[in-house]
């Protein structure tokens, strides 16, 4: 079901920045989960690498709802990205992917809470995954986790602690970007870990109770596990000088994936939530301790059930 429109002039500017090379197998998903949720204020700038594989032919067809289009070469993914949010004029900011989506709902759920709590800056939905067909193959299993702002400033959102943050729902204020100053293009594969460090340091991340996109798990395709010890490098470069978790879960943490999954569901902190309150009929913000973990005990033991089937 479509979401229902809002007022005109009620809801913020989303812009939104796409950068794609050689994406022609993901694109067309990409941006008609965008398009077709037909925001009343969306400015969605999509910059192409150069790509040979036909991924402009399906660009063209969506041409009529991007506001900015161009395919050249370019210094990488994060100077894409830096360029495309610099171009970007709305008060709210984010990146998707070029092979990962947005939910039918996402775009009128992120507008309306940032009109209706103007103290927030950044938010982040419950993850969602897909595989390559398109499928979707898992939702997160805890409602809205803890995100503790310490805890992402200091760098402890990282493979042997908390896990990483999911980029791809995540939504920000312009002025939080244009605060820290944008990303860091030294950085080839850790930029976006940086970057979640440095808003950390200024503000909250709010966890929204729904998920707001889903990733496509592409094993051994992607930046993220094709260069694992060039990324844990830069990651383990960006938090030199910040505190470290205490022993015992650093210790658990590094024991392999059992206890490390224990580790996070021990651990609780103290973080905003907007969640939807069905006897209010609205978007409701709280601040309560709940776990960090985005994976439940159920979830762990149908995973190893499944290892073990396969």
């Amino acid at each position: 079901m479509d979401p229902k429109p809002f007022p005109p002039g009620r809801l913020p500017r989303i812009s939104l920045v796409t950068v794609s090379y050689n994406a022609a197998d993901y694109i067309d998903a990409t941006l008609s989960s965008v398009l077709s949720q037909r925001y009343p204020d969306l400015e969605y700038i999509l910059l192409d690498g150069g790509s040979r594989d036909g991924t402009m032919d399906i660009v063209a067809r969506h041409r009529a709802g991007l506001s900015h289009v161009s395919s050249e070469p370019d210094g990488g993914q994060y100077h894409a990205i830096q360029r495309g949010l610099d171009m970007a004029t709305g008060e709210v900011c984010a990146w998707l992917n070029a092979d990962d989506i947005y939910l039918p709902w996402t775009l009128s759920v992120v507008g309306e809470i940032f009109a209706t709590f103007p103290e927030v800056d950044w938010i982040i939905g419950s993850p969602a995954y897909l595989n390559r067909l398109g499928q979707c193959t898992r939702v997160s299993g805890v409602t809205a986790p803890a995100y503790p702002r310490r805890e992402i400033a200091a760098g402890w959102y990282r493979e042997s602690m908390s896990g990483f943050l999911q980029q791809e729902s995540m939504f920000w204020r312009r002025s939080l970007w244009q605060r820290v100053g944008g990303m860091d293009l030294s950085l080839k594969y850790a930029a976006d870990f940086d970057l979640w460090r440095r808003f950390a340091e200024h503000t909250d991340l709010v966890s929204v109770a729904v998920p707001l996109a889903a990733f496509r798990q592409r094993p051994g395709e992607q930046r993220s596990s094709a260069g694992r010890d060039h990324y844990d490098a830069e990651v383990a470069r960006v938090i030199a000088g910040q505190p470290a978790p205490a022993l015992p879960w650093r210790l658990m943490g590094e024991a392999g994936e059992a206890p490390r999954h224990l580790m996070r569901m021990m651990r609780w902190g103290r973080a905003p939530v907007i969640a939807y309150s069905q006897a209010q009929q609205a978007w409701c913000k709280r601040v309560c301790r709940r776990p960090v973990a985005r994976t439940s005990l159920a979830d762990v033991l149908l995973e190893r059930t499944l290892r073990r089937a396969g």
